[in-house]
Parts: C-alpha cells; sequence; structure tokens
C-alpha cells in the first residue's frame, strides 16, 4: 500500500510539473478551433416593413491561429475564423406568418490579450481584445403566404451582400481553459467560451431605412458560444 502511495504521488509530481512549464514565458503555440455560436442582430432591420419575433439562431465556426506566453501571467492570441452570423426571424406580419432568415459570412481576426486567471496545473485564462470582421457574403429568405401587402418587397430571398458593410468591429471576451495531452508538453486541448459584440451599424448606409415609426436604429453582430481545439507548441 506504501509502495502504491509512494508511486502514485511521484506520477502526480511528474504530470503536474510538466503541466506548470506548458505555458512557459516565450512558448508559441498555433491551434486550431472549431464550435457554434448563439448568433444575434441587435436591432432588426426590416427595411420599412413590419418587424417579426427574433428566433433561435445558431451558427457553426472555425478556424486558426497563435497563442504567445510573454510573461507567467500574460499571453496574447491571434486567430482567424470562418463564422456564420446573422438572425432567424419568425412571426405573423401583415396577418400572414412568415419565416425571414439572414444568413451572413465573416472572416472573423480577434486580436486578444490574454490574462491567467488561476496557478494551477489546467489554468483558467481570461482573452479581451478586438476583433475585425470581414463580410464575404449576405443571403436572405423570406417566405410568406397569403395577408396584406408589405410596405416594400426588399424581404425577398436573394443575395444581399451591397446591403451590409464590408467591415464590422467588435470587442471580442473568452474564457480558455487548457488541458495537456502529452507529457511531452507540446500538445494542448483548448476549451473556450467566447463571445463578442459589434461596435459598428453593420447596414450599409443606403440600406439604413427607418422603421415604421420613423425612427432608425443601427444593427449590430452578437455572439456567444463555444470551441474546442488542439494546440501545437511550435517554440519553447
Amino acid at each position: 500500500m506504501k509502495t502504491k502511495t509512494i508511486g502514485l504521488a511521484l506520477v502526480l509530481l511528474i504530470l503536474f510539473t510538466v503541466r506548470v512549464n506548458a505555458q512557459k514565458v516565450g512558448s508559441l503555440w498555433i491551434h486550431t478551433l472549431a464550435g457554434f455560436n448563439s448568433v444575434w442582430i441587435l436591432s432588426q432591420n426590416a427595411y420599412g416593413n413590419p418587424e417579426m419575433e427574433y428566433s433561435t439562431t445558431f451558427g457553426p465556426t472555425g478556424g486558426a491561429g497563435a497563442n504567445y506566453f510573454f510573461s507567467k501571467q500574460f499571453g496574447f492570441n491571434g486567430s482567424v475564423f470562418l463564422s456564420k452570423l446573422g438572425q432567424n426571424y419568425k412571426g405573423m406580419i401583415r396577418e400572414a406568418e412568415a419565416d425571414r432568415r439572414v444568413k451572413l459570412t465573416y472572416v472573423e481576426v480577434p486580436l486578444l490579450l490574454m490574462l491567467r486567471l488561476t496557478p494551477d496545473s489546467h489554468p483558467l485564462w481570461f482573452s479581451a481584445g478586438p476583433e475585425v470582421l470581414f463580410l464575404t457574403k449576405a443571403k436572405q429568405e423570406f417566405t410568406r403566404k397569403g395577408g396584406l401587402p408589405l410596405e416594400n418587397d426588399y424581404l425577398e430571398t436573394g443575395d444581399i451582400t451591397e446591403r451590409f458593410n464590408p467591415v464590422d468591429i467588435a470587442l471580442s471576451f473568452s474564457v480558455n481553459k487548457m488541458f495537456l495531452l502529452s507529457n511531452t508538453d507540446e500538445r494542448m486541448l483548448n476549451v473556450t467560451l467566447n463571445s463578442a459584440i459589434g461596435l459598428t451599424d453593420i447596414n450599409s448606409e443606403e440600406w439604413q431605412i427607418p422603421q415604421m415609426d420613423g425612427t432608425y436604429k443601427g444593427s449590430h453582430n452578437f455572439y456567444f458560444g463555444f470551441k474546442v481545439g488542439v494546440m501545437f507548441n511550435v517554440m519553447k
């Protein structure tokens, strides 16, 4: 029993030592991540038509990047992701049930400062910083049967890329939990909870059409979700 206890203690000591050194100062890691977000467009732009109820919307995301740990407490994270954002709407409009889906595809480039929150063997990191989103495509799907005529036909199905600004600036936040995958401290599992809120109006100037009450509010991207991926140590 005593021998087993000593053996277990030695194993735990070795694992603890390796894990503590995983994010040592000056180490550079590349990573791949994939996951899903709950996506929203804050403030609906119905192009002068009656607004519809928001419907739950999800979008996949995935990409790659790098982490550099320049001290025991701080690091830097830069990534490039391809993400599906947008918003689904469903409900009555002009006395008829309708379904509207706005699908936005962005290339996301978050540039985040990382702060280590826990000193344990599986560190928890908080990240925050700016995020630049480049629009690659926007599509609208709209179905409706019967009812009274709409104010205009701007809700028709089709490509609506020109209705949105090509670049959006957002503020991004994430919490990262890292787990060692090998005793050589060269691979780690990265589990991330992330969120971002757009700071700029995503509607292009010519499509900033007032609501039915005569007022206009800018639309903003927002999402929160998770990503899971693997990190590889390329510079110790």
